[in-house]
């Protein structure tokens, strides 16, 4: 924890975690990571392996990042042929019934992400499904509390495609009720959502749940994608135009893309 952070009190008490010196207002965020078995290759190096490296070491360095660190928390997810939250009390990944609500969110510089590993399924639209769920939660309770808060934001980040409960791959008319969840969440300004895709992943299909909010970004590793992310929602989240916010972090993702390869070019 940061010099300039409170100690967390007991999540499980009601009162939530300790916030950093001056946290006035709140940005919820969901990030849906795919654990799916794909995440397990290449076989020399791979992805899931990568994914875990940056998490770990984003999460450490934010603390140097106050914007960040006096307004974001954040609940992390995994899906692959389940769907599981990350219990920060327990350190671990664990069922959703198992979970307990009120500890999920954790202000950004206090995660501590677990190791992730690859296997099974990509059951992405039941992972989507729960966040919805979550995030609608999580700003409820924000408001009773009477504290400022600002629209959940919900990133999904896949090298794939949504499955079944048998691994069939989901087609379009399989993916329109979550994606008509996900664009009326959004037009009431219930949440921001916005899916990524790195190599492998279905781009189609991903803009068939987030017509324009999803990017490929398979030129940047995981810790420039969270820059993106993180930066997007930094700079725009209060911006009440949902479209506006999915231009920036496109803008965003672009400045980034062309700075890596300029840095390479040189």
């Amino acid at each position: 924890m940061s010099e300039g952070a409170a100690e967390g009190t007991d999540p499980g008490a009601g009162g939530g975690w300790g916030l950093s010196d001056g946290w006035e207002e709140r940005q919820p965020v969901v990030l849906l990571l795919d654990t799916s078995a794909s995440m397990g290759r290449p076989a020399d190096r791979p992805r899931i392996d990568a994914l875990s490296t940056a998490l770990a070491r984003w999460f450490e360095e934010v603390r140097a990042e106050p914007r960040l660190r006096s307004r974001v928390e954040v609940c992390l997810l995994s899906f692959d042929s389940a769907v599981r939250v990350f219990d920060p009390v327990r350190g671990e990944l664990v069922a959703l019934h198992e979970a307990v609500a009120e500890r999920l969110f954790v202000p950004v510089e206090q995660m501590r992400p677990p190791r992730l590993e690859a296997s099974g399924l990509t059951r992405m639209t039941v992972a989507v499904e729960a966040a919805l769920d979550l995030a609608a939660a999580r700003y409820r309770t924000l408001q009773r509390q009477r504290t400022q808060v600002r629209r959940p934001f919900l990133w999904v980040l896949t090298d794939g495609a949504p499955s079944d409960a048998d691994g069939r791959p989901l087609d379009a008319p399989a993916l329109a009720g979550t994606a008509l969840r996900i664009r009326q969440a959004e037009e009431r300004g219930a949440c921001v959502f916005q899916a990524i895709g790195v190599q492998g992943a279905n781009l189609p299909l991903l803009r068939v749940l987030a017509p324009k909010a999803a990017l490929m970004l398979d030129e940047l590793d995981f810790g420039e994608i969270l820059d993106v992310l993180f930066q997007s929602s930094d700079r725009v989240g209060a911006v009440q135009d949902v479209d506006e916010i999915h231009r920036e972090t496109r803008r965003i993702a672009e400045r980034r893309r062309c700075r890596k390869a300029l840095e390479e070019e040189l």
